[in-house]
Parts: structure tokens; C-alpha cells; sequence
């Protein structure tokens, strides 16, 4: 047996062993947790738990996790629709879920907009207009969350410090790490020169490992899609209604994905802590865990659940609410994402040898 999967793994690309093993890895921490659950909890209690809680609940967040993912193709959308590029809404949806897949199941969701630029360039985007898309989501999501955590937590210091204690500490860590991601989009976005010295380092430095054979290709390459990338945000920059508009969807969005654990706490009977409240903490939460760098942040977002919402929940419910958000905002994203991926690949396969679509870009204000 080990033989045979050791041959299957030898035939498997590189990429494709990876994700095989980011896979396994966020299999087993489920194993993990469901085992850690198990001797941590009353089994008895727990089943109970299940039994009592109120589907209707259930479907608000399910709802909740049903817009997120809406506006996530909704963003791409309307980015092309202002760079005048032909995408339609169906296509950047999918595109969506095939950022929101990769990014779930790789460290440090570093495998999501990679991904995605590809996607988008089997429908005839330019990777430099892909990729500012896709960096310009980015820092409006976290603009977003940054924005709407520190608002939140300005407005329940109090409560925030009486849940959280000494360990408020930890939030503090995560606004600093989210902040540093949302300076470097600016640095990208203001200084070309220095992003193209970047890249020239990076490229010499990849020929001399033997990784990039012609040098003044793939740089010509990359400043090309460099010089897309500021034409796209140019665009943007010259016109900040088309940005506000971007970013209060990303507003709406992450606001969507917080709700979730509001509905999860009210499914199960309980409605002592109001919405704006539990909204703060999953915040916090979120803010905190969101740079560990393991998939999907396993481990760091079951920890923070218990340590963070451990107050809300009696014990009889406090590790079924945690299966049961965990799953709503984690692992429905994969499944659902993973149809994407297989839709993307019968896509790509029927149009394969059919050429390149034209892409409708142009830079135009």
C-alpha cells in the first residue's frame, strides 16, 4: 500500500502534490479537533445541543455565507465593468470561488489570487489587469475589516476588554499584521519604480537558481503586466466614487461573513448578548487569527473561537457552535469552491483549442 501511493504521488505534478497535502493537513485538524472536542466535552451534552437547535437560525447564516460569496464575484464584476473589460458576472463568480478555494486550502492563503489570475486568463484578461483587480478587492477588504474592527472595538472597549482580559493583546498583533499587508498594495500601487527593482532582483535571482532560463523575457514579461497593473489603478484612482463603491461592497461582505456566528449563537435558544456585540468579538477574532500561516488559519480560528466566545456559550453548546461555524465559514467554502474549480476545468478543456477570447480591455478612464 505504501508503495502504490508512492507511486501515485510520483506521477502527480509538483502543484498537484501540494495541494494533496495542503488537503490532508485540513483533514486531519478537523480529525484533530473533533478528537480534542471529544475528551474536552460531554458528548451527551453535545448531542443534546444538536438536537435543540433551530434550523431557521441556521439558515440565516447560511445566508450570510450565501452573500459573502455573491459579492465576491459582484466586486470583480464591477472593477471590469469601470476598466471597461468584457468579463461577465457568472464568470467572475466562479472566479471568486476558485480564489476563495485556493486561498482556504494553502498557508497563508497565498494560493487564491494566483489562481485566479490564471482563471481570468483562460477568458482573455490581461494578468496585470487580473492582478489589479484581484490586489484592489484585496486592499478594500481589508480597508473593510480594519475599518469596521477598529469602529467596533472603539465602541465596546469596555465589553471587548471584560471578554477578552490581558489576552486583548493578541488583537493588537493582528491589526499591526493586517496593516503591513495593506501598506504593501499602496507601496505597489505609488512607487513603480521601486516595485520594477523588485522585480528585477527577484528575476535575476530566480535565473541564478535555475528557476527562469531567459531573463530579459520574463522581466519584459512582468513589467508589461506591471504597467497593466498602474494602468488599472490609475483608472481607479482618478475616479474615488468607483472606489467607495467598491469598498462599501467590501463592507457588506466581510460584514456578512461576521454574522455568521449571530445566527449560530441565536439557533441555539440563546439572546442575552446583542448582535453589535458578538459582531465585535468575531471581529477581533477574524483580525486576529487571519495571519497564521496554515490553511485557512487551522488551529488559530478554533483556539480563538473558544478563548474568544467561551462567555457567550454554556458548556452544553460551546463546541457544537464551534463545529457548526467552523463549518458555515470555513468548510462550506471549500466544498463549494471545489465545484468551481472542477467547472473551471471542464471550461478550460472545451475551450482549449478554440484561442484566446478577446479581451475588451482597454485603459480608458
Amino acid at each position: 500500500m505504501r508503495l502504490f501511493l508512492k507511486g501515485i504521488m510520483k506521477r502527480l505534478s509538483k502543484s498537484q502534490r501540494r495541494m494533496i497535502i495542503n488537503i490532508a493537513f485540513i483533514i486531519g485538524t478537523l480529525l484533530l479537533m473533533l478528537y480534542l472536542i471529544s475528551q474536552a466535552g460531554d458528548l451527551g451534552q453535545m448531542a443534546q445541543a444538536f438536537q435543540t437547535i433551530n434550523l431557521l437560525w441556521l439558515v440565516g447564516a447560511v445566508a450570510c455565507f450565501s452573500l459573502h460569496v455573491l459579492i465576491e464575484g459582484l466586486s470583480i464584476f464591477l472593477f471590469f465593468r469601470y476598466q471597461q473589460v468584457k468579463v461577465g458576472l457568472g464568470s467572475c463568480s466562479l472566479v471568486g470561488l476558485i480564489g476563495i478555494f485556493y486561498s482556504n486550502i494553502t498557508p497563508a492563503a497565498t494560493g487564491g489570487q494566483p489562481m485566479q489570475v490564471f482563471a481570468l486568463k483562460k477568458r482573455g484578461v490581461p494578468p496585470g489587469v487580473g492582478t489589479s483587480a484581484l490586489a484592489v478587492k484585496f486592499f478594500c477588504w481589508q480597508c473593510a475589516l480594519l475599518a469596521v474592527g477598529a469602529v467596533l472595538w472603539a465602541l465596546f472597549g469596555s465589553f471587548v476588554h471584560q471578554v477578552l482580559g490581558r489576552t486583548v493583546w493578541l488583537v493588537v498583533v493582528g491589526f499591526f499584521l493586517n496593516s503591513l499587508m495593506v501598506a504593501a498594495v499602496i507601496m505597489l500601487a505609488i512607487s513603480r519604480n521601486l516595485v520594477r527593482a523588485i522585480i528585477i532582483f527577484l528575476v535575476n535571482l530566480a535565473h541564478k537558481v535555475k528557476l527562469v532560463k531567459d531573463v530579459a523575457k520574463t522581466s519584459s514579461r512582468m513589467d508589461a503586466a506591471l504597467n497593466d497593473f498602474h494602468a488599472s489603478v490609475e483608472i481607479l484612482t482618478k475616479q474615488p466614487l468607483q472606489f467607495l463603491s467598491l469598498l462599501g461592497l467590501s463592507v457588506l461582505q466581510v460584514t456578512a461573513l461576521m454574522s455568521v456566528i449571530y445566527f449560530v449563537y441565536r439557533g441555539f435558544g440563546l439572546a442575552e448578548t446583542p448582535y453589535m456585540r458578538l459582531l465585535t468579538i468575531q471581529f477581533l477574532l477574524y483580525i486576529t487569527a487571519s495571519f497564521t500561516p496554515l490553511p485557512g488559519a487551522s488551529g488559530a480560528q478554533e483556539g480563538g473561537f473558544y478563548l474568544f466566545f467561551k462567555s457567550f456559550f454554556p458548556d452544553g453548546t460551546l463546541f457544537a457552535a464551534l463545529l457548526i461555524w467552523r463549518f458555515i465559514s470555513y468548510y462550506l467554502f471549500i466544498i463549494v469552491g471545489f465545484f468551481a474549480v472542477v467547472i473551471d476545468q471542464t471550461y478550460a478543456r472545451r475551450h482549449r483549442d478554440k484561442g484566446p477570447p478577446a479581451t475588451g480591455w482597454s485603459a480608458k478612464p
